[in-house]
């Protein structure tokens, strides 16, 4: 079975990663297993997803918060990929607070950090632009799911979002914008674990995957599915 972690921010991303891995390769094919970092304290153990047939086995890392990706994967990435069979390590951020002119300067960085390393090569950066919420803006039907008032007509209406036409990469908060929308339907959005489980399992994964329209849109999304088809051969 080959094995590959995936090192995200928060909750937030691993509850996202959870549903896009079972949508994407499918429930039968893999096996999930999830941890938290908690700094000094160690690694907490979250569950798992097991699968006796599975062709794969993901570890789901939780790095306990914003900035901590980087860190967490020069923490554990020798043991893993030297000792526990990993073959691949992909390591998911916000570019935010960097800038978006910051973006390549970031990924040299990283790729600096490692590049002594004989599997330095199974090593990917991926920088959500500029945060994660991007990438649930390109669907544009997801709040309308959430709920009926939210429409994306309504939406430009009344917020001068127009989730059809722009570019959600181009908006520097797109949580924020998030946070408006849900505003619509009187929440907030604080990224709480209930939120979080909702959006992931309204989200059109196969619009966002085959869509042309998204590809051309959310460089950094397909780019993780193109590093995500490579680590699984």
């Amino acid at each position: 079975m080959k094995k590959i972690a995936v090192f995200v921010e928060g909750q937030t991303e691993r509850i996202f990663m959870l549903r896009f891995l079972s949508e994407y390769l499918g429930e039968n094919k893999i096996e999930i297993h999830m941890e938290k970092r908690l700094g000094n304290r160690g690694v907490k153990y979250l569950g798992m997803r097991k699968n006796p047939y599975a062709e794969f086995y993901i570890l789901v890392y939780d790095v306990g918060g914003d900035g901590n990706v980087v860190s967490a994967v020069k923490e554990r990435s020798q043991k893993m990929i030297n000792g526990a069979g990993y073959s691949w390590i992909l390591a998911l951020r916000d570019l935010y607070p960097n800038s978006r002119t910051e973006k390549n300067a970031v990924i040299a960085a990283f790729n600096q950090i490692f590049k002594k390393y004989s599997y330095s090569s199974k090593l990917r950066l991926i920088l959500a632009v500029m945060e994660i919420e991007a990438w649930f803006l390109a669907d544009h039907d997801l709040f309308e799911r959430l709920h009926p008032i939210a429409t994306a007509k309504t939406i430009k209406e009344r917020l001068d979002i127009d989730l059809i036409k722009d570019d959600p990469e181009l908006y520097e908060h797109p949580a924020e914008k998030v946070n408006a929308i849900f505003n619509l339907f009187d929440e907030k959005y604080k990224k709480k674990e209930k939120q979080s489980h909702k959006i992931a399992s309204n989200l059109d994964f196969n619009y966002l995957i085959c869509s042309d329209e998204v590809l051309n849109k959310i460089n950094s999304f397909h780019y993780f599915v193109k590093c995500l088809d490579e680590s699984l051969g």
